[in-house]
This record gives C-alpha cells, structure tokens and sequence, in this order.
C-alpha cells in the first residue's frame, strides 16, 4: 500500500470523528437553545445527515485500516499497541452507538 494513500486515508478516518462528535454535540445544544420548533426540526434533520455521513465514512476508512494496514512500529509495541486500541475502540464504539441513537431518536 502506498504511504500517502495510508496517511489520507488515516486522516479521513479522524476527520470524519470529529466531524460526527461535532454533529452530536451540535444537535445537544441546539435542542437547549433553539425555541422555534420550525427551526429546530430543519437543524436537526441537517445535523442528523451530517452525523449519519459521517458515520458511514468513518466505518468505510474504518474498514480500509483494519483489512489493508496493520503495520506497527515494532513487534515490541505491537501487544500494548493491539490492546489499547481494542480498549479505544470499545470506548469511541459505545459513544458513537448511544450518540447516533440520540440523534436518530431526536430526529424522529
């Protein structure tokens, strides 16, 4: 695999986190501020295909990392390496589950 390929790729992969936690976090505060329901349900439903894009591209480059790159820095660091990711996995993994549903729900 060709290394720029894996850099962009590794960024799209963190863009579009952040792009999703920005979505979520967006459409929690907007439900506390915003008064008009109008204005509210047109933001909702515009944050919601934002988060759920970016759910899906996220999974893609997701996707992409795990089947074609898993080069580690040494077979020293590969063990600590595995494990944390696994562990940061399960977090992000849990919070992307609750905050989709939450937005999913509030689009509803």
């Amino acid at each position: 695999m060709k290394p720029w390929l894996i850099l962009i790729n590794d960024f799209c992969h963190d863009l579009f986190t952040g792009l999703w936690f920005g979505s979520f976090v967006t459409l929690l505060v907007l439900r506390n501020k915003v008064g008009d329901p109008a204005l509210l349900k047109e933001l909702n439903y515009t944050f919601t295909i934002l988060c759920l894009s970016s759910l899906i591209a996220i999974m893609l480059s997701g996707i992409f990392r795990f089947f074609y790159y898993r080069d580690w820095d040494s077979k020293d660091m590969a063990g600590i390496k595995k494990r944390l990711l696994k562990i940061k996995h399960a977090l992000l993994g849990g919070s992307m589950l609750g905050g989709t549903g939450l937005v999913i729900f509030w689009a509803l």
